[in-house]
């Protein structure tokens, strides 16, 4: 019986140790099979720095050479979004990389300049200013076609300076603290005209500190400077791969003494349009636009002089693709000629204290050089711009002032 018992025993512990080494050569395979993965995931990232190495010698051979990193390792992830990059042109952000935006950017697309007529401060337009800000002079939807064009440009009659003495003998003379130019950039102006009639109202001090202030207002200035070289120069702009060079000059000046010279600040001046006509032909060689910003024509005189009408074909001729007219302190019509549209007269803008109809003009050109004028109706009423609801009757009005040419129902100018 014992021996009996002792084999039992005996079997239970043969069988005990077997089941142990079993269990200690299972539980190593285990660990084996379970870390063999961790090697493995390593080759796909090599994988992936190999893709983007290819992809760099192969752009490299194409002429173009990505941005290298100047660090000795990079993760995967780096890698792997560098890759991504380089076949999206994208950024993390979704926007085209530096490379690809500067291409874009040099595609022309559509540009609109917006022309305002005259303005001049009065006392009781700087009062409401005072008090109430921008929103006294301009209602927002004005506000906003200003702010929304690419250039907005008027014609200042007026300088900026608390100095000098109005000229003798002058029926009218205007002159605005410095301070207030913030109105013109409140406005969203970008470019004004100072040829005309009132620029040098108090001499050539208050003329030059004009000059100096809207420089340090980052707004440009035409039509004047402190040379005939400077005064006959005109703006040039960029702006969405086309190319402008827009002049100033003036056919209404009190003074000979007003005009620039090769050592004296003053206006340019197109009695004798010789000059103007040789620069905007030079400028028609170099630009794709060429605008001219005149002062002319007849006080409160609905119709245009011959002598504005001979002015205009002469520019045209040298090759300008726009005039655009200023000075008798209402609207005149419109005309074109070769196909080039001609604006008379956009009247007063914000002018004293003047109210009446007005207008805001967009010139519009389109991504393949054409141009659309495009008329914003507005109406000045206790000082402040806004829109005409009802533009109606005075389209009309101006259809019948304009030299085959019309203005459509919903404000296009055509011909």
């Amino acid at each position: 019986m014992k021996n009996l018992i002792k084999g039992i025993f005996l079997g239970l512990g043969i069988g005990i140790l077997a089941l142990s080494f079993f269990f200690f050569y299972y539980t190593k395979d285990q660990n084996i099979a379970e870390n063999t993965p961790d090697i493995q995931e390593e080759n796909p990232e090599e994988d992936v720095t190999e893709e983007a190495d290819t992809s760099i010698l192969s752009e490299s051979e194409n002429g173009d050479l990505p941005s290298m990193s100047t660090e000795s390792e990079q993760d995967s992830d780096s890698s792997s979004e560098t890759l991504s990059e380089q076949e999206t042109g994208l950024s993390e952000t979704g926007e085209p990389d530096a490379d690809d935006a500067e291409e874009l950017a040099e595609l022309p697309w559509e540009v609109v300049l917006t022309f305002a007529g005259d303005v001049m401060f009065s006392e009781q337009c700087l009062s409401a200013y005072d008090r109430n800000g921008i929103q006294a002079l301009a209602s927002e939807q004005m506000l906003s076609e200003m702010h929304e064009a690419d250039l907005f440009i008027l014609n200042e009659e007026f300088p900026f300076s608390r100095r000098g003495e109005p000229m003798e003998d002058k029926q009218y003379t205007f002159r605005t603290d410095p301070k207030y130019v913030s109105i013109l950039q409140e406005l969203g102006t970008d470019l004004v005209t100072v040829a005309n009639n009132h620029a040098l109202d108090f001499g050539q001090d208050a003329f030059c500190d004009t000059l100096d202030t809207l420089k340090q207002a980052e707004i440009t200035c035409v039509g004047g400077g402190y040379n005939i070289t400077e005064a006959s120069a005109p703006a040039v702009y960029t702006i969405n791969g086309q190319s402008f060079a827009i002049f100033a000059a003036t056919r209404v000046s009190p003074s000979y003494d007003w005009y620039a010279t090769d050592s004296q600040p003053g206006m340019f001046q197109t009695y004798d349009p010789a000059k103007l006509n040789a620069a905007i032909a030079a400028a028609e060689e170099v630009y794709d636009h060429t605008i001219v910003f005149v002062h002319w024509g007849v006080e409160h005189v609905e119709y245009p002089e011959d002598y504005q009408r001979a002015l205009a074909k002469g520019y045209i001729d040298a090759g300008a693709d726009l005039i655009i007219g200023c000075h008798p302190h209402i609207l005149q019509g419109f005309e074109y000629y070769k196909d080039v549209p001609v604006v008379y007269s956009l009247g007063n803008y914000l002018f004293g204290n003047r109210d009446g109809d007005t207008l805001l003009l967009k010139a519009v050109f389109q991504a393949d050089g054409t141009l659309d004028i495009r008329l914003v109706p507005c109406k000045r009423q206790g000082g402040v711009l806004s829109v005409i609801q009802d533009p109606a009757a005075l389209y009309q009005h101006l259809s019948e002032l304009s030299f085959d040419a019309t203005v459509s129902p919903d404000g296009i100018l055509s011909h």
